[in-house]
């Protein structure tokens, strides 16, 4: 990325191909952080997985591993790659959970993976890095620079549908937070992220971002965390917004929304600006309410974010089958009529305890 800015070159990526990175938190036998023991389990995975499948590594924090995909023409194959990927970890004998925040996790416990990277991010955030966070972010590719800066700035007003479709970290540190997302309420401490800047040119986006790395005291170009971000290098629009998600099947209906909203913003480009501040006012009451609140739609008009998110996912059934439905669309459509998976975690934890809600979130991610 640092070369690419530094060229203002933004290398072709693709007409609107995919791919996902989702991360797990690392359990021990008892339920608790895993405080050793990534590195093993991501040689294992490398080990068991066909070349092609995606890459597996560390995290910034021991209890987590993360999955990458490789480039897919859509969601389907994302979701065969990430499902070949948890096999491979859940064959070693390993325990893990596709969730945002741990939801018992202690506060502070936080053991950090040892490296010069790693070592920087953590004298930088110090005691911000409370407890990790998992998220699920998509890349799509896009062929030019042109295509980048209409996607970048269309996205900004969808962020939040996807983010309210995907909160599911109610609880942390043993407790119901009362929000839907407590992975936003961590993530929204660190710095260098929440809603990104409108940013008309490329010359503007290239050197806002490296001014905003240049005041943290870094060329590191990566942490620029904004929301979602431009990925030059690589020819992407990086999403970053949502949790991660225990179910596959709805893991990859985020990622069909986002790869469909995206082409629809490149294709239809948006010819007005909401505020920054109502962006980051929308971001917060999804982060609290899911899909259960209002917010301000693109247009100004305050409506409940169901029909926002209806309405996106019109947008983005245009864009990738005109003439058809795709499945992982058609999962979309129904977690806007079921239970939100807030709603459901907090069912299984009233009906069953922590320890219940713990099991349920293994379980199912383990589950094809």
């Amino acid at each position: 990325m640092s070369a690419a800015l530094a060229s203002e070159e933004f290398l072709p990526g693709g007409e609107f191909t995919v791919g996902a990175e989702e991360e797990l938190v690392l359990l021990d036998q008892a339920g608790g952080l895993l405080r050793s023991g990534a590195e093993e389990a991501v040689a294992s995975v490398r080990r068991a997985v066909p070349p092609g499948t995606g890459t597996v590594s560390v995290e910034l924090f021991a209890s987590q591993i993360e999955f990458a995909t490789g480039i897919c023409a859509g969601a389907d194959g994302v979701e065969e790659q990430l499902a070949t990927m948890r096999s491979a970890f859940f064959a070693t004998g390993g325990r893990a959970m596709a969730v945002g925040v741990h939801p018992a996790a202690p506060f502070g416990d936080a053991a950090l993976t040892a490296g010069p990277h790693y070592d920087q991010v953590a004298r930088d955030l110090a005691g911000l890095l409370r407890t990790p966070t998992s998220a699920l972010q998509v890349h799509v590719g896009l062929p030019d620079v042109a295509a980048a800066l209409a996607a970048y700035n269309g996205i900004r007003h969808r962020l939040v549908v996807l983010q309210a479709l995907a909160g599911a970290s109610p609880f942390w540190h043993g407790r119901d937070s009362g929000l839907a997302s407590t992975r936003w309420a961590v993530i929204s401490s660190y710095p260098r992220g929440g809603v990104p800047p409108h940013l008309a040119t490329w010359e503007e986006y290239a050197s806002r971002v490296r001014a905003t790395a240049a005041s943290a005291g870094t060329d590191d170009l990566n942490q620029v965390w904004w929301d979602a971000r431009l990925r030059p290098a690589l020819g992407t629009i990086e999403i970053r917004v949502m949790d991660a998600q225990p179910s596959l099947q709805v893991a990859a209906g985020l990622v069909a929304l986002a790869q469909g909203l995206v082409k629809h913003a490149v294709e239809h480009p948006r010819r007005c600006e909401l505020p920054h501040e109502v962006l980051g006012e929308n971001s917060f009451r999804v982060a609290r309410h899911g899909l259960e609140t209002t917010v301000v739609d693109v247009d100004g008009a305050t409506r409940p974010v169901r029909d926002v998110a209806l309405v996106a996912l019109r947008d983005a059934r245009s864009a990738l089958v005109p003439e058809g439905h795709d499945d992982a669309l058609e999962v979309v459509e129904k977690l806007l009529a079921d239970a939100t998976e807030p709603a459901r975690q907090r069912q299984v934890h009233e009906d069953r305890g922590m320890d219940g809600l713990l099991e349920d979130l293994v379980s199912r991610t383990c589950a094809r």
